[in-house]
């Protein structure tokens, strides 16, 4: 893989979709976006406001309740996912190259993880259709039984920090499970979604399944939270926008999937072996910049091997490449936005005033420290604080940044105890040559996902294909059931099977 060229380019315009027609803004307004590495114009987008977002909910609303889609067989659902997949695998390059211009991902990491991520997505969701029940069996005897049933109009609200791979986690198990959907991705980083979207109806998804409508999160994103047509929100961003979704969903009596910050730790004990967890640590806290939900961006490290850690650490880090995120050598490219870099330093400022040591990094690259072209404002270095205090800014704050406090622990229960003296409370890891010893502590994590000698942020192995496991793998990994509504049926009469039938209720009402 070559590194691409960096020439200046035409500004598209991009459309965005309802009912399966490329629209523009219906007041005609338009949304410039830029390139974070070089600050350059990148592309206009439509601006979309209240008319559309009511547009796009409508057709939304009438593919579900009058389109073929919710009708069809999961087999056939589940035949158009898989083409999608097909068809992302073979854009990759260019979805890859538009991933990383439009918000600072290294193609590197596009190419391994986005693109096939997003395409295992619909390769998952393609999976449980056909394998996890719409029915399940009658309880014996009673005649009662349930059925899975779509929601109805999903609203996905998508973030900056991984459009493409987060787009197709919300529309691939949504659409899956019979439902149709309207998505709104972030202002600043909607290509790829688009481009997803087109796809999808390049591959001949009916008119009205997903709908994307592009523009301000305090316009079009607050429209959307609050349409009374929409069945389910499902927000993946910040705790903070994330009470303002829930708060909108609410009014409109909708019900609502939050999926917010993280600030997860990485627990390395005493035995662990350090080579390996000094890996983990660094993949997990300073892959896209530490700009993921679940980064392990905590390093909870034992005093037996802190100092020894902390030596392997530096010299790991200090590797990493900054530089051009189209360089396929590079490793870290830049941050979303020249704000998204003063955040990362001021905390590793308000870091070291609290008493934290500086390991490496802690500034933006000097300009001759990058190509010719780049915009060193919107960079900032992998950064390595130590000495932190469990309850320092920098150890309870989510940066959403290249920043990684390290804190040592006493002993294993100290561990804990400071891995859970979080508000957060998404994922960890925890390494350790020991399997009980390490199970021991995973089980006492506050935390829905821990790893084990491991630190797996992109999953890509598909439900099926894993041997022995796979029997229970598709419950650990199903996600058709967030968007499907357990609907109940109770047998009444009789009973049956000689089983007596319970006394009626209407007795006490002197029925």
């Amino acid at each position: 893989m070559k590194a691409m060229d960096r020439v200046d380019r035409a500004v598209e315009r991009f459309p965005m979709y309802i009912d399966g027609q490329a629209v523009q803004a219906h007041d005609g307004a338009v949304l410039r976006t830029f390139e974070p590495a070089t600050r350059r114009h990148l592309a206009d987008l439509p601006s979309g406001g209240a008319e559309d977002v009511r547009r796009a909910v409508s057709a939304a609303r009438r593919a579900f309740d009058e389109g073929p889609w919710p009708r069809m067989a999961p087999g056939e659902r589940a035949g158009l996912l898989r083409k999608a997949a097909q068809r992302l695998r073979e854009e990759a390059e260019p979805l890859a190259e538009l991933e990383a211009r439009d918000n600072g991902s290294t193609l590197r990491k596009a190419l391994g993880a986005d693109v096939p991520g997003a395409a295992a997505a619909f390769e998952w969701s393609a999976w449980w259709a056909e394998h996890v029940p719409e029915r399940q069996p009658e309880a014996p005897g009673s005649g009662s039984y349930v059925v899975w049933r779509p929601v109805g109009v999903v609203a996905a609200i998508v973030p900056w920090n991984l459009p493409l791979l987060l787009a197709a986690w919300r529309i691939a198990p949504a659409i899956a499970a019979g439902n149709t959907c309207v998505i709104k991705p972030a202002s600043f980083a909607s290509l790829s979604t688009l481009r997803l979207v087109e796809l999808l109806h390049e591959c001949g998804l009916p008119p009205g399944v997903v709908n994307v409508v592009t523009g301000p999160g305090g316009v079009a994103g607050e429209q959307l939270v609050r349409s009374p047509g929409v069945d389910l929100v499902a927000f993946t961003g910040s705790d903070e926008t994330g009470a303002a979704v829930r708060e909108g969903a609410a009014a409109a009596g909708t019900s609502a999937r939050l999926d917010l910050g993280g600030k997860s730790p990485n627990i390395v004990l005493a035995d662990a072996d350090l080579d390996r967890a000094v890996t983990g640590v660094t993949w997990g806290a300073f892959l896209h910049n530490g700009q993921v939900c679940m980064a392990g961006t905590r390093a909870v490290v034992h005093a037996d091997v802190h100092d020894d850690f902390l030596r392997l650490l530096s010299e790991r880090v200090g590797r990493l490449r900054v530089g051009d995120p189209l360089d396929p050598a590079t490793d870290l490219g830049p941050l979303v936005s020249r704000n998204q870099a003063r955040t990362a330093r001021r905390f590793t400022e308000l870091g070291l005033s609290q008493g934290a040591e500086l390991v490496c990094g802690g500034r933006a690259p000097a300009a001759d420290e990058l190509p010719p072209g780049l915009d060193a404002g919107a960079y900032f270095l992998p950064t390595v604080l130590a000495s932190v205090g469990a309850d320092d800014a920098v150890a309870q704050e989510e940066i959403f940044g290249p920043v990684l406090a390290v804190v040592r622990a006493g002993s294993d229960d100290d561990a804990v105890r400071i891995a859970n003296g979080s508000r957060y409370r998404l994922s960890a890891g925890v390494w350790s040559a020991d399997p009980a010893r390490a199970r021991a502590v995973a089980e006492r994590l506050r935390a829905d996902r821990v790893w084990i000698n491991d630190y797996r942020l992109v999953d890509l192995e598909l439900p099926g294909t894993a041997g022995p496991r796979s029997a229970v793998w598709d419950r650990l990994t199903n996600e058709l059931d967030a968007y499907r509504h357990k609907h109940v049926v109770h047998g009444g009469g009789a009973g049956a099977g000689g089983v007596p039938a319970p006394p009626t209720p209407y007795a006490l009402l002197g029925g």
